[in-house]
């Protein structure tokens, strides 16, 4: 078993520097779009806020002079039914002379943009492309504007601050607790505000507060104790009252750890994604049983202490196995996903573990055999078999791999 546990530390390691590079450079480049609604001061219609976020490692950067630079294609094209009413198109220069900044996987560039538009549903179309590569990426929301349509006044969305936990020393024992935004316009005085904790539908906490509202079109703040609340997402619903109706807003919002992946969005989840380590003997029987039978704090401190005792670079920001084995998680949960969820899978099982396969045979159309898969792992002399033993795409694999199951 000890032969297992170094074997998948390597495997691991592997991944890190070279399973995803590849796939990398064929893949859309990835970036992530943020969008506020807020209402504007003039009747009919609303603003609309962009953050476009690109990660620095997604893009390439060529030295020029003392600097690395990069260069992005932008383009903005909003629609209302269809037909292009606003948008930009830009090229945006990337600079910096740290060549650690441009691989951080806690670098990003944002871009900002704002537009004052009806109060109309709207579809917004992002592309970013990288100029040096021609990699290309597209994402596309809807921008829902018509809730400042036909009220009295307008509540705009509601969303966490950009901002570090705070922490109440003032009271016995001190509170942690982060701030919620939302914007109005329209209303003058004093008027009652609601909001409510959901943790999977579940309603977990209600508190009620009031704001003197201003007419002209602000942001109002208000603290929300986290004290009590995992390592998880929740959504948070705030409501009011307008014309004898009540109106909701809400986002959802993660605790987090700096030092957390930021793959990893519930700590339960995370612990029972672990079990394919347990089942290599890369963490022993009785620690992850202790691991999957803590709750709160002790396992937070569980979890941490043993992902820095196996972190490769632990005076790095990182700790790239960490993020190499949850990013495949990802993955597998990406590609392999239906009755269960893709890590769930033996596709998932086997992807988690070793890797994306060298080659890939399949045996999906012959006439005299149920149809069937074989991933090929060249370098550990490694292949396996699933086969799809219901005909809905459910492939298992033929033989057991490993002695230990959890």
């Amino acid at each position: 078993m000890k032969y297992i546990d170094k074997k998948l530390l390597l495997i691991l390691l592997a991944g890190v520097s070279v399973l995803f590079a590849a796939a990398q450079d064929e893949d859309p480049i990835r970036f992530q779009v943020d969008h506020r609604i807020r209402p504007s001061d003039k009747a009919g219609y609303g603003q609309l806020e962009m953050t476009i976020r690109v990660p620095n490692k997604s893009i390439l950067f060529k030295k020029s002079g003392e600097e690395f630079e990069a260069k992005l294609d932008v383009t903005i094209s909003i629609l209302h039914n269809g037909k292009k009413i606003a948008g930009d198109t830009w090229f945006e220069t990337i600079t910096t002379r740290s060549y650690e900044k441009t691989i951080a996987s806690n670098q990003y560039t944002e871009l900002k943009k704002t537009y004052e538009l009806k109060a109309e549903d709207m579809t917004v179309v992002v592309y970013v492309a990288d100029i040096l590569t021609q990699r290309k990426g597209k994402k596309e929301f809807t921008a829902e504007l018509s809730l400042f349509k036909d009220t009295a006044w307008f509540l705009g969305e509601v969303f966490p601050a950009d901002e570090p936990i705070h922490v109440d020393s003032s009271k016995t024992p001190p509170v942690r607790y982060i701030r919620f935004i939302f914007s109005a316009a329209g209303k003058e005085g004093k008027e009652k505000f609601t909001f409510r904790i959901f943790d999977d539908g579940k309603k977990i906490r209600e508190g009620y507060f009031f704001v003197n509202l201003k007419k002209s079109p602000r942001d109002y703040a208000f603290p929300v104790s986290i004290d009590e609340l995992g390592y998880k997402t929740y959504t948070l619903e705030l409501s009011t009252m307008i014309d004898d109706k009540e109106i909701r807003r809400s986002t959802r919002f993660q605790i987090r750890w700096e030092e957390m992946s930021p793959l990893i969005h519930d700590l339960d989840l995370a612990v029972r994604q672990m079990r394919y380590l347990r089942m290599t003997n890369f963490i022993q029987a009785d620690e992850y049983q202790k691991m999957l039978n803590a709750t709160g704090d002790e396992q937070k401190k569980l979890f941490q202490d043993f992902w820095k005792r196996n972190d490769p670079s632990p005076n790095t920001p990182n700790n790239e196995l960490m993020n190499e084995y949850f990013h495949r998680i990802e993955l597998a949960n990406q590609l392999f996903s239906g009755f269960l969820d893709g890590w769930e899978s033996d596709r998932g099982m086997i992807y988690t573990i070793f890797g994306e396969p060298d080659d890939v045979e399949q045996h999906t159309f012959d006439l005299s055999t149920k149809p069937y898969i074989i991933w090929y792992y060249h370098n550990l002399n490694r292949q396996f078999v699933f086969m799809d033993y219901t005909g809905f795409g459910d492939y298992q694999l033929t033989q057991p791999v490993f002695d230990v199951t959890y």
